[in-house]
């Protein structure tokens, strides 16, 4: 389980990172066309690091799920099954970047920085439920 909550919290530290560029980074206002797809082009490059991030989380995940200690079990399940629902949302938030155009870049950003923020809380959540399941487990 310390393997679990140490792996979410390098997680969440790369989310808030990406996060924190994606904000900072990306500000297309006279910016000429290359640099509004470069911007897009490093804002895919940034989700899909993060969608990597997430199926190494799901695959950590799922070599720990022969644990056959009921409530550890099902929150492992949970936690796999929410970490699929972000990854789902990961991949919506590429598909918006890519469809994007300079006319609704900023409505487009706003909704992927949105997108993030969810995923990194759900990140921290789940890391919240797997610590109480453990700590639980211990009393």
């Amino acid at each position: 389980m310390k393997a679990i909550t140490q792996y979410l919290k390098l997680t969440m530290k790369s989310l808030s990172i990406i996060a924190l560029i994606f904000l900072f980074a990306c500000n297309p206002e006279n910016s000429s066309q290359s640099d509004f797809e470069k911007q897009k082009e490093e804002v895919i490059a940034d989700l899909e690091k993060m969608k990597t991030n997430i199926d190494d989380a799901i695959e950590n995940l799922e070599d720990k799920l022969d644990i056959n200690e009921g409530p550890v079990e099902r929150t492992l399940e949970e936690a796999k099954a929410n970490l699929e629902d972000k990854k789902t949302d990961l991949n919506d938030s590429i598909d918006k970047i890519k469809n994007s155009s300079k006319d609704n870049w900023e409505e487009v950003k706003t909704d992927v920085d949105n997108a993030m923020s969810d995923i990194e809380n759900s990140f921290n959540e789940v890391k919240n439920e797997i610590r109480e399941t453990v700590k639980d487990l211990g009393e």
